[in-house]
Parts: C-alpha cells; structure tokens; sequence
C-alpha cells in the first residue's frame, strides 16, 4: 500500500457497522436544541488535524488507568468555528459557551446492558475535553463505553477493569509502548495491537507525543515532498494551544485511534511531553502548563496533591475530573493495582530530579518514600510488579561507538567515558542510585519484577542486578552471589530512530553535506542507500554492548520499531518484542524475540520456539469507528 496524503490518512479507517439506537443517552430539549444548532462541516482554509466523519468527536475516545471499581473515560468536542481553532482565543464556537455530554458503560458494544451512566459538561476552558472517572463497576470485566453531544453518538470504546484481590483471572495481558512519533511512523503496531482481544492494558513509557519532529526521515512526508519548513504541524511547540494542536494531531491518526477505542491504557509522560519553550527568553509555554495539557489530552487519573501517589474518590457521574493546577499538574507517579497477580507502577524520573538537598537525584525524595510504600505493600500481596519507568533502568557499560558525537546528541550518552556509564540521564547518570534501589530490593525480597522502559530506541532486555560481573552475577541463569532482582525490557519505539538509523543519519549527512534535517523529504532515499550501509557497524556496535554488559540479554538496536507485549501469569512472566513495518500502512507483523523470566528466579531466559502469547479473555472486540445521530 503507498503512503497516504495527510488528509486521506486522518480521514481513513472509519466506516463501521451500525449501532443500535439505546435509550441510555437520550438528550433533554435543551440539548436537543443546541444538536439543532450545531453544524459539522469544515470551513474553508481549516487546517486542525480531525477525523472529520467522526465529528463531533473527531478524536475519538480513550479509557485509562482502570482500578477494580472504575476506569477513566475521555473524549474530547470539536466545534467547528470560522474564526479558528484555538480555544484560547476563541472561547464560543458557533455560539456555544458550554456543551452538555452523556456518557454510558455497558457490558455489550450495542450498550443495552448499562452498568453506568452520568451527564457532565464542557467548555474552552478544559479544550473541550471530556473526562470523568466512571466508578461502581463490576471488577475484572470488559465493557464498552460512549459519549453524547450536540445530537451525536460517538464511536465506542472497549475497556476493562483491573480485577480485584481473589479475582481468578489467569493472566494478565499487556501491550507497552514508547517514544511515539508521527511523523516517522504510520502506527501500524498500534493497529496490530488494537485487533487483540485479550488486552487488560496498554502502557506508554513517555513521549507519548513529540514537541518536535526531530528533523528525521520522515515516513509521512517524502512520498508527497511536503516542505518540512512550511507544514504548521512540523513547527516546535511553543504555546499551550500548539501543545493542544500537537495532540490533536495524534489522536486524528486511525491506526493510534483504533488502539485508543481497544483497551485502556497507561501512560507516563517523558520529558518531550512536558517540555517547556521560550520565545527571545519570555516563557511561551512552562512546564506546569505542558502538565495541564497533558491531564487534559490524556486519562490519566490524577493522584492527590500531596505527594502521596493516592487517589482522590470518584466525584461521581454528573463532575468532570478535575484538573491538576501549578506544582500539582507534575506529579503522575502512581500505581494501579491488579488483584494478586501484579501492581503496575508508574515511575517518574524527570521531574523530581537533581533537587537540591535531597538524597534521591532520579526521583526526589518524596517519589522515593511513596515507591518504598508502594512495593512493600505489593510484595505482601501481588505476585509481581509490572514497573513502567521513561528511562533505562539497567546499566549500559563502555564500549566503542560508531558515530559518537551524534549518540552524545540523541541518547545522552558519553562516548568517551573509559569505564562507568555511557547513558549520562536519570539511572545511568546517577549509578549509585540504581544501586541503592537494587540493593534495597534484594534485601526486602521483592524480586519478581519486570521492568518497562523507553527513551533508547531499541529493544534493550536486562536482567537487574547491582554488579553484573561474575561472581555477583551468572548470566546464564541470572544467580551469583549477588544475582538479579527483575528484569528489564526497553520497548523499541513508532518510529523515533535508534542505534542504526543514527548511524546512517551521519552518514546521509557526511554524504550529502546536509544539516539536520536534510533527510526529512527523502526517506526512500535513506532506507535503499544509507540504511544497509549502517547494518554491520550497527550488528557491531550490539555484539560489542553485550560482551561489555553480560546482564544485556537481549539488545536489538536495528531499525525494527514497534512494542512488546508481556503477559503476567502466576509462576512467569513472558515478554515479547514485535516489530512493524514503518513507512506504509500494512497489516505485517514481526515476532523478533520472546523471553520468560520465573517467578521466584528473575531472570530473561530466551524462548527458542516461541509461539505468540494469548491472554485467556476473548472479549468482543469494539464496533469500528462510527458516529451516528443521538436518540431520541
């Protein structure tokens, strides 16, 4: 199939088979007077990124950070207005100052059998998203959820509570990604993703969207030689409404929407999603901001402001969550727990960092103390701990690199460092810290723990261990006299670019006489000349980590992007790396490794056969993506 046009691609992926008509939502007449009002079309020269036959929820819904009792639903109103589409500067579209939205959860993707339903509304000053915390429901259960607004159904989204302690549900399912780029991938691995039917979560380790495109070959552009100057959805993000832009821009994509609509999800935010930016030295955009808008795009559930990583209650099904202001809008450290099987923990290692006078430099002091909590209430009652954490957690020792300014420039890296750690950000900046945290493990006997990292670009799989030297640690079966702790798996990446793209980037460059972003328009080019070419210094480069890393179990730094799926069962864990093809839409996909690690015995233990792992759960999946007109 050949690369779409952007709008052709925003607009693909949606006709669907038909919902019945549900007396769930029915409107009032006020709200049957505003769908009367209300007029989809696009006016002339509208250049917001939307999926416009799902108008007005042209960016589809979203659940997440499913607890056993309630889960998170979001969406988000577009209003079409002459005038822009900023909400910040234009704050009635069409007239309309505020929007009354149902909302339903049902057992069945028809939504007959209601669990739950509630009406909230929503105004500019939120963006016009859509977020309530949807609570008495029924634990370990798939159901299926929808909005109503301005005489429109949205499509339907499939969700799934985490199950309770004593639920017996055999596995859990869970598929992790991280570093997402639009712009150099077309987000097939989340459509693969989106086809399961057995996911109980999706993860995201950060960068769930860019501030930037980096200036790479870019998958969506050099088919139609798209000026990367010139396209309004190229330009670094500045303001909180180009932050709100950015968003958009992802969430209009049908592969992401599908996997949006298929499970719920997880997210931790990495540094370009808080990123602030200036304009000639006056803040255009802080960080506190970013983190509003990202409480805003997101459902993720805010914890209390305190610090302490709880959860406030519900406020029920008639408020919006509400959204974290100033120091508040920072904190997304939390942890989601599910039954006996496993915890899911949500590390955050960019925020809190390198505050004065504090002991902990990764996670502030505070984080520390609350992951210290956290743990040793899950030893007591989960077999293991899924950790969602934005940077590599296991070290990464000296070895040469090709290339090695433009590594120093993309992973943080010091290539000169003759002994000690190449990785210079978060863990592999601060070596006793990793320490500390490994040696405290081991000594509270919390061992069963698999790692989910991003920021690397690659598939990076670790056994966790402070000293990963014999006799401390064997690397054949994971013991020592110090032995691991967990294991690690860094999830590749939709598209940013690792180990072997960065070589071939210095060479296009070296080539060509070009800067960065000379590239961007001529992806073709790159992939048939400069990309084979960096192959074997790139096969070098890992067989050299490895033999430099003997707790580097697996590392695959190729230009194979895509996302792993673990399945948590009660005496292992198996852990799968799958890649996608990047540049066009394609249904293939790769099963590159698959690894185990026991419970009781942490250790990455390659699988020689793998077949592909299922989860037990074979839920219907949700009704493609539809809007149709409210009942009446």
């Amino acid at each position: 199939m050949t690369p779409l046009d952007r709008r052709g691609f925003l607009r693909t992926g949606t006709v669907a088979a038909g919902l019945a008509v549900t007396p769930a939502l029915a409107p009032n007449r006020a709200e049957a007077r505003a769908a009367r009002r209300y007029r989809r079309s696009l006016p002339a020269g509208w250049t917001y990124p939307v999926a416009e036959e799902l108008l007005p929820f042209g960016h589809g819904v979203m659940s997440g950070d499913p607890l056993a009792d309630r889960v998170i639903l979001w969406t988000r109103l577009t209003i079409p207005d002459r005038r822009g589409w900023d909400a910040s500067v234009v704050r009635d579209p069409q007239g309309f100052r505020r929007v009354t939205v149902r909302w339903v959860v049902a057992r069945d993707p028809g939504l007959r059998r209601v669990v739950r339903r509630g009406r909230v509304t929503t105004t500019a000053a939120r963006d016009w998203t859509v977020k309530v915390d949807a609570d008495r429901l029924p634990s370990a259960t798939t159901l299926y959820y929808a909005f109503e607004a301005l005489g429109w159904r949205s499509p339907v989204g499939r969700t799934r509570t985490a199950p309770a302690p004593g639920d017996d549900v055999g596995s859990l399912t869970i598929a992790h990604f991280a570093c997402t780029s639009w712009w150099h991938d077309v987000f097939n691995s989340f459509a693969r993703v989106a086809e399961r039917n057995d996911l109980d979560l999706i993860t995201h380790a950060g960068d769930h969207v860019y501030d930037n495109s980096g200036g790479h070959p870019a998958s969506r552009v050099w088919a139609d030689q798209w000026s990367w100057d010139t396209d309004v959805d190229n330009a670094d993000v500045r303001t909180p409404a180009e932050l709100r832009r950015r968003y958009a821009l992802y969430y209009a994509d049908p592969q992401l929407m599908a996997a949006h609509h298929a499970a719920p999800w997880a997210i931790m935010a990495d540094q370009h999603d808080y990123d602030p930016s200036s304009v000639d030295g006056v803040t255009t955009l802080s960080t506190e901001q970013a983190g509003r808008v990202f409480f805003e795009w997101t459902p993720v559930r805010p914890p209390l402001p305190d610090g302490s990583g709880r959860f406030p209650t519900s406020p029920g099904p008639r408020r919006q969550v509400p959204l974290p202001r100033g120091e508040a809008s920072l904190l997304s450290y939390r942890v989601l727990p599910f039954g006996d099987l496993a915890d899911v923990v949500l590390l955050d290692v960019r925020r809190f960092a390198g505050r004065d006078g504090e002991v902990s430099q990764v996670l502030g002091d505070r984080q520390w103390a609350w992951l210290e909590r956290t743990l040793l209430d899950s030893r007591d009652r989960a077999a293991f701990r899924v950790v969602v954490n934005q940077v590599n957690l296991g070290q990464l020792r000296a070895f040469n690199l090709p290339a090695a300014s433009a590594f120093a420039q993309a992973f943080g890296m010091d290539p000169n460092a003759p002994q000690g750690e190449l990785y210079t950000t978060a863990w592999g900046g601060q070596p006793a810290e990793r320490t500390r945290l490994l040696s405290w493990l081991r000594e509270q006997g919390i061992l069963d723990n698999v790692v989910l990292s991003g920021d690397s670009h690659g598939f990076f799989g670790n056994d966790l261990v402070e000293d990963p030297q014999l006799p401390a640690y064997e690397p054949l079966t994971g013991r020592g006299t110090l032995g691991a702790v967990g294991v690690e798996m860094v999830g590749s990446t939709a598209g940013r670019p690792g180990g072997q793209d960065v070589i071939a980037e210095e060479l296009y460059f070296a080539a060509v006489g070009g800067s960065r972003g000379a590239a961007f328009a001529d992806a073709e080019g790159f992939d048939t000349q400069y990309r084979p070419a960096a192959l074997a210094p790139t096969l070098t480069l890992e067989t050299a980590a490895r033999v430099a890393n003997p707790h580097l179990r697996y590392f695959n730094w190729r230009a194979d992007y895509g996302h792993t799926i673990v399945s948590v069962q009660p005496d292992q864990a198996v852990i799968e790396c799958w890649s996608t093809p990047q540049r066009v839409v394609a249904t293939d996909q790769t099963l590159l490794a698959q690894h185990t690690t026991a419970r009781g015995a942490p250790h990455l233990a390659p699988v020689l056969s793998p077949e592909p792992v299922t989860g037990p759960r074979r839920g219907r999946r949700a009704p493609r993506p539809r809007v149709r007109r409210a009942s009446s």
